[in-house]
Parts: structure tokens; C-alpha cells; sequence
């Protein structure tokens, strides 16, 4: 099939649109294509006609192309597609395609938008929503726990930590009391990864002198390539190296300034490289251990020294309180939007609390949305339903609206046979089709805001003629 027969309007068309432009015959081999293509992949007309799409597609995304393109040649149809494409460099670049199948003539008219930086800006998003979930969750192993269950709490947030980092194993060590030992007490290992714990089970300090030094310093410890240790660090190199670890980040667990132990983070099968942003999750998580670790010490004393069991019961209280905190952040993830994932059971107490914490910072950041996560809730029996709902309706008072995002089957099943109706509830799957459903309102609002300035501009213009005639 030839090239659309009104070739002056194609070309001054594809010259003046930034975006790449292209005609696609019906199996999907490139007829057209603008210069554009060569400022976003580096592929110009040369490159491109008569070669097909699918030899550029991630292998990834192949399969959803070629449905696509089947759609197309089946008859006039518009899709919307999104796929990544390799450039000259050999990366790929994310591309948002609309395209108009002409049947008739063979052809395909297709746009294509770099959404890569949107991407990017998404994973950003969502990377930071899930840190601060991550934080959140393990802290509910904390909160309001038992003495007798605060082992089985270090277990089960080692094990979260080391599942969300993709980490092989994690550790933590206590330090005792006389300063000289470091004693493995919890231990996560991941599938296939052979435990440590009994043959480190004590390690003296001048094992590891240049590591001790640091973490004594509270310095996180962050090494990429055990085999890159420094000289000084010939001891640790050495041990390591033995003990089949690759790459380990080491962070020291301090309560007022003071040592009391240290979450480790071992890969053994590769060598990990971890960011910015993990470094900073193991401070706010060393953080947290050490102050309960250091609830669980005076817990311990409380049972011994009765004359001091006012003073350090206000100590439990106040590190219980840091950790609840921890346990129901709300996050700002978007102008006028707010999230506040709940984890664990919900009662009175604490739905009231977490209610009145949401409304001041409704109110404080002007937030026209707050979205209410739930996967991390253990279960919904009526009483968690209506303080939910009670929620939801507070925040209306307010001019704002509460969404809900991911409900799990067996929590919505519990709420139909409950008799719990969430009809005039707005639900959504999970987190990221709320904050995009929240988006698009806040756009659609603006737009709509526009319009009316405008009119009312233009009326305002017409009665200032009318008066001057």
C-alpha cells in the first residue's frame, strides 16, 4: 500500500508535531516516520521504513503489541498502547502510543509520547509510598506487643525486611553488657541461603576491629564488594570472604547515643549495590529496634526494681508511643492528596486516634483527597467496618474525600456476609489505581475551574462594551 495521497499536509504535520509521528502499514512495518524519531530513539527514516514494530518492542512487551496490532488490522479501531522500544544506544525507551487503523487503505496512523520521565517519576513515587509502608508494617510487630512476643516480632520484621530488600540474609546482633561480645540473636535466611547463627553465634569485638571501630562511631557500614575492603580491613576481608558473604550494610541500632546492636544485610549469591533510599529505611528500622530493645530492657527491670517502676513505666510508654507513630503515617504523595495505610487490628482507641491525626493534617495541608490503605489489616469484622465508614464520613465534613484501596478477597467477603455496605464507598484494587484516580480528578477539577474563569472573563468583557456604547 502507498503513502497517504495528500503528501504536503503529511509533511508540514509531521515537521511541526515534537512527538514521533509515524504510518504503520497494516502488518506493522513502518511506511513514514518523522524526524522526531531520531531525537527520541536515534532512528531515523533511514532505520525505520520497512522494518516492523515488533523488532524494536522489549521482548517484555512484545506479546501485548502483537494483540494490539491484531486489534488494528481486524478493523477502524483507536488504541491506546504502551511498550518500551530500543533506541540506537541499545536502551529502551518508554513509549505511549495512540493509533487510528484505516482498513481500507492498509494503514495505520500512530503518535507516540516518551513517557519515560513519567515512568521514572512513578517508580520515584511508589518506591517512596512503599518504604514508608515497608516502615509502617514492621512497626506493627511492635506495637503493644507482649515481652513474651517481642522475639517472634524481630523474627517476623527481619524476615520483611529481607524479603522487601531482596537481601539473602538479615541479622541482629545485641551487644552485651559488658560491651565486649556481639551475640547473634535473630536470624532470616532466604531460601537456599544457609544460616550462620550457630557458627556466629558470639563475636567478639576484636574480631572485627575496623568494622567495630564504625559501628561504636554509629557509622552505617555500607560494602558493595567484600573483596574491595580495604587493607586495614584485612581481618574483615578475610572472615567474610569464608563466611561466603559478598556484600553487607551494617547499621548500628543506638538508643541515646549508645550502642545496642546491629541489623545487618547479607548477599551471598551476588554482589548488591543497595541506594540511598534502603540506607535510610535501616536507620529509621535500627531505630526502632533499639528502642525496643530498650522497652524490652525496662520491662525487664520493672520486674526488679519496684522503686523505679513509675519512672521507667513512662519510658515503655513513650517508646510504645514512637513506635505507634511509626505504625500510621500519613503520607503527602501528591498535592492534595494524602495516604494513610493501616496495618494491623483497628479498636476504638486507636481508630479515634488515628482519625483525629488525619483531620489535622486535612486541614493543615489543604488536601482534597485522603486515600485509607488496607491490605495491611488483618481482618474486618463490623465493629472495624463502621469505624472505617465513621472515618470516611468525618472526612467529608471537612470538604474532603476518603478513598479506600486495597481490600483483600477474603476482607471483602467478610464485609458482604457482615451485611457491611460500602456501595457509597469509592474502591479501588490497590494504592496505585487510587493515587491515579485521585490525579485525574484533581486535573478534571482544575479543567472544569478554567472554563469558568474564562466564561466568566468573557462575560465580564461584554458588559463592559455594552456600558461604553
Amino acid at each position: 500500500m502507498e503513502a497517504p495521497a495528500n503528501e504536503a499536509d503529511l509533511l508540514r504535520f509531521f515537521a511541526v508535531c515534537p512527538d514521533p509521528l509515524c504510518v504503520l502499514r497494516i502488518d506493522g512495518s513502518f511506511l513514514r516516520v518523522s524526524d522526531a524519531w531520531e531525537r527520541t530513539l536515534g532512528l531515523g527514516a533511514g532505520d525505520l521504513i520497512g522494518r516492523n514494530l515488533l523488532d524494536l518492542v522489549h521482548q517484555d512487551d512484545v506479546a501485548s503489541t502483537r494483540e494490539q496490532l491484531e486489534r488494528l488490522r481486524q478493523g477502524s479501531v483507536t488504541l491506546g498502547l504502551e511498550n518500551r522500544c530500543r533506541s540506537r544506544s541499545g536502551l529502551y525507551v518508554w513509549l505511549s502510543w495512540s493509533l487510528l487503523s484505516v482498513p481500507d487503505e492498509g494503514l495505520v496512523y500512530a503518535w507516540a509520547r516518551n513517557v519515560g520521565k513519567q515512568k521514572r517519576l512513578e517508580r520515584a513515587l511508589m518506591q517512596r509510598i512503599e518504604t514508608k509502608m515497608l516502615v509502617a508494617s514492621i512497626s506493627a510487630h511492635f506495637v503493644n506487643v507482649k515481652l513474651v512476643d517481642i522475639d517472634r516480632g524481630f523474627q517476623a520484621a527481619l524476615a520483611e525486611l529481607g524479603r522487601a530488600l531482596r537481601a539473602d540474609r538479615t541479622t541482629l546482633f545485641l551487644l552485651s553488657e559488658d560491651g565486649q561480645r556481639f551475640l547473634n540473636t535473630h536470624e532470616w535466611c532466604a531460601e537456599g541461603v544457609p544460616s550462620l547463627r550457630a557458627e556466629r553465634a558470639t563475636v567478639t569485638r576484636d574480631a572485627y576491629p575496623w568494622l567495630v571501630e564504625r559501628l561504636f562511631r554509629l557509622e552505617l557500614v555500607d560494602v558493595p564488594r567484600v573483596a574491595d575492603l580495604p587493607d586495614e580491613a584485612e581481618s574483615e576481608r578475610r572472615a567474610f570472604t569464608e563466611l561466603g558473604i559478598t556484600s553487607l550494610i551494617r547499621m548500628p541500632a543506638a538508643y541515646a547515643g549508645r550502642l545496642i546492636g546491629v541489623v545487618g544485610l547479607d548477599a551471598v549469591r551476588a554482589h548488591r549495590a543497595w541506594d540511598k533510599s534502603v540506607r535510610a529505611l535501616l536507620q529509621v528500622v535500627g531505630e526502632m529496634f533499639a528502642i525496643t530493645l530498650e522497652r524490652m530492657r525496662a520491662e525487664e527491670s520493672l520486674r526488679d526494681v519496684i522503686d523505679q517502676k513509675e519512672s521507667l513505666r513512662e519510658v515503655v510508654e513513650r517508646q510504645e508511643s514512637a513506635i505507634e507513630t511509626l505504625s500510621t503515617p500519613i503520607i503527602q504523595v501528591w498535592d492534595s492528596v494524602l495516604v494513610l495505610p493501616l496495618v494491623g487490628s483497628i479498636d476504638r482507641r486507636r481508630a479515634s486516634e488515628i482519625t483525629e491525626k488525619l483531620l489535622h493534617t486535612i486541614v493543615e495541608t489543604k488536601s482534597h483527597y485522603a486515600i485509607v490503605e488496607v491490605t495491611g489489616v488483618e481482618e474486618v469484622d463490623s465493629a472495624t467496618a463502621q469505624h472505617l465508614i465513621s472515618m470516611l464520613q468525618t472526612i467529608e465534613l471537612l470538604g474532603a474525600q476518603g478513598v479506600v484501596a486495597g481490600v483483600q478477597p477474603q476482607v471483602a467477603q467478610t464485609a458482604s456476609s457482615l451485611g457491611i455496605d460500602l456501595s457509597s464507598v469509592q474502591v479501588h484494587r490497590d494504592l496505585q489505581e487510587a493515587l491515579r484516580w485521585c490525579i485525574r480528578e484533581l486535573r478534571a477539577k482544575s479543567g472544569r475551574g478554567a472554563r469558568r474563569r474564562g466564561q466568566g472573563s468573557g462575560r465580564g468583557r461584554g458588559r463592559g462594551r455594552g456600558r461604553g456604547e
